[in-house]
């Protein structure tokens, strides 16, 4: 094949990689997945009782039945703190604790209207008998419509309008000095957007909590805090998804996404869900779901590829012919006749035995679009989210766990290095072991000298084997830990199918040769 062929088709993977790259990795979090999930970032800075305690308790709404006092964040996973270090440092006007008092409790009322509206049926406007219960089970179930609307953020806005109206109202509580400016409102938006772009795990079979967001949990996380004063991660309110919803995500026709990767998704919760009925250990359902979607996929990949793998197979089956042929024409890199005259017994070798040279290059084309779907799949499934296995949430990305000094003393760091050596060693056996067993063929070839041609295509072809190598080990360590187990199983199929494979065509070969 000439050089410039091989550019032009090395090229057009990386396009086509690139081009399903951006295509097949589209969050499916819908406009209330986000909303719940940047309500676990900032819920606010009213911590609520049915009780007084200490602390300026205040009475919500002239309500003797429920109490509440302020308890600004201060935790780094809190979206006030980030937003209000930020603004510090841009030298930006904070917003006062009253600003954020009166924000807490217009999103109460709005969480208590839809709450007794769905469970009573009744408008209500009149909150000064509501139970400690009933508010926390508000906003543990319409907290989110403090993010929410037609479109992200509407609310949110809305409830800054009439925060700001209500301070050139006499006596209502809050002034103008209290209101944030204009810059920290948008510093507030693009920090709290930055901090959820990354969750992405919001492809569900089923409408379910799912995750470990934020630092809040709803009515439970509240409960948490008023008995045991501080704050755990928890699971957020994730909508259900449809197949036909992932062929039109934000308004856009998105193919792959529903061709691929929600299936895949699809499949992924489904299986979590079955083994989860008779496994109790946590995150060994979704461990188990991941090893049963590999090998899913790759015996379906073997299947529409088996005659290109047949192919690479048998290259290496003939690799002392081919051996032999380079040794007649040691000179071939540097003489024109020589390099013509070795090709066309190459083409003859590789047409008696019906081998297609490009057959690996085919191969990739093909899958490569099925590793960016499932990659988006497995990113997407709500449920490998939720539980951890050792420790290790499988949304979770590798390198993002073994930095976070914090993983180390509660054993998910262990976990995450563990894998990532586990993954990276089955990759360098599976895409060496080919090369490995070519190697031991050509030995068994008597060689006439060296051969400058038959050098270079081996180098090539152990550069190109070293890169991808290379490419899929750092990929396992910075996108999420179920891509690291995907491509550990997938190691492992490879190698045994390569083995398979191998005994196979020896057979068949050394058969031959009786004959």
């Amino acid at each position: 094949m000439k050089k410039r062929t091989k550019i032009t088709l090395a090229g057009f993977v990386v396009l086509a990689g690139a081009l399903l790259l951006t295509g097949c990795t589209k969050s499916f979090c819908s406009t209330n997945d986000k909303a719940h999930i940047l309500y676990a970032i900032d819920y606010g800075v009213s911590d609520y009782y049915d009780h007084e305690v200490e602390d300026s308790t205040q009475v919500f709404a002239g309500n003797t039945n429920l109490y509440y006092k302020v308890n600004v964040p201060v935790s780094s996973g809190s979206g006030i703190v980030k937003v209000t270090n930020d603004a510090i440092k841009a030298n930006l006007p904070t917003p006062s604790p009253n600003y954020f008092v009166h924000f807490d409790q217009i999103v109460l009322e709005t969480a208590l209207k839809s709450y007794y509206l769905e469970t009573q049926n009744v408008e209500v406007t009149d909150f000064t008998a509501v139970t400690f219960d009933d508010a926390l089970n508000a906003l543990d179930k319409y907290g989110y419509l403090k993010f929410s609307g037609n479109n992200l953020w509407d609310n949110w806005d809305d409830i800054n309008n009439q925060l700001k109206a209500k301070s050139q109202e006499a006596g209502s509580g809050i002034v103008l000095d209290d209101l944030p400016n204009k810059d920290y409102l948008a510093l507030y938006k693009k920090d709290l957007n930055s901090m959820i772009s990354g969750y992405r795990s919001c492809i569900a079979i089923k409408d379910g909590k799912y995750g470990y967001y934020g630092y809040a949990n709803g009515a439970e996380y509240r409960k948490h805090l008023s008995e045991f004063g501080e704050a755990e991660k928890g699971p957020v309110a994730i909508e259900a998804k449809s197949w036909a919803s992932a062929w039109n995500l934000n308004g856009k026709f998105t193919f792959w996404e529903g061709l691929l990767v929600y299936p895949i998704a699809w499949l992924t919760e489904t299986f979590v869900a079955g083994f989860k009925t008779f496994v109790s250990v946590p995150g060994l359902a979704q461990l188990l779901a991941i090893f049963a979607i590999t090998f899913i996929v790759r015996s379906v990949m073997l299947v529409v590829t088996i005659k290109q793998t047949a192919g690479n197979a048998k290259m290496t089956v003939l690799q002392p012919e081919i051996t032999k042929i380079q040794n007649k024409y040691p000179n071939a890199n540097t003489n024109n006749y020589e390099k013509q005259q070795m090709a066309q017994e190459m083409n003859r070798l590789y047409k008696k035995n019906k081998i297609n040279p490009l057959s690996t290059l085919l191969v990739m084309v093909v899958q490569f679009p099925v590793f960016i779907c499932v990659w988006g799949a497995l990113q997407g499934c709500a449920s490998l989210s939720s539980d951890a296995f050792l420790n290790l949430h499988l949304s979770d990305s590798i390198n993002n766990v073994l930095f976070n000094g914090a993983n180390w003393s509660n054993g998910s760091a262990i976990t995450a290095l563990f894998l990532f050596l586990f993954m990276a060693g089955a990759q360098v056996i599976s895409m060496l072991l080919p090369q490995w067993i070519q190697a031991k063929k050509r030995k068994q070839v008597a060689s006439l000298g060296k051969n400058p041609a038959q050098n270079e295509q081996q180098n090539r072809m152990k550069m190109f084997t070293y890169v991808m190598m290379a490419m899929i080990i750092f990929m396992g360590f910075t996108l999420p830990s179920a891509m690291g187990v995907y491509w550990f199983v997938g190691a492992l199929f490879s190698i045994v199918q390569t083995l398979i494979i191998e005994k196979i065509n020896s057979s068949k070969a050394k058969k031959k040769g009786n004959k």
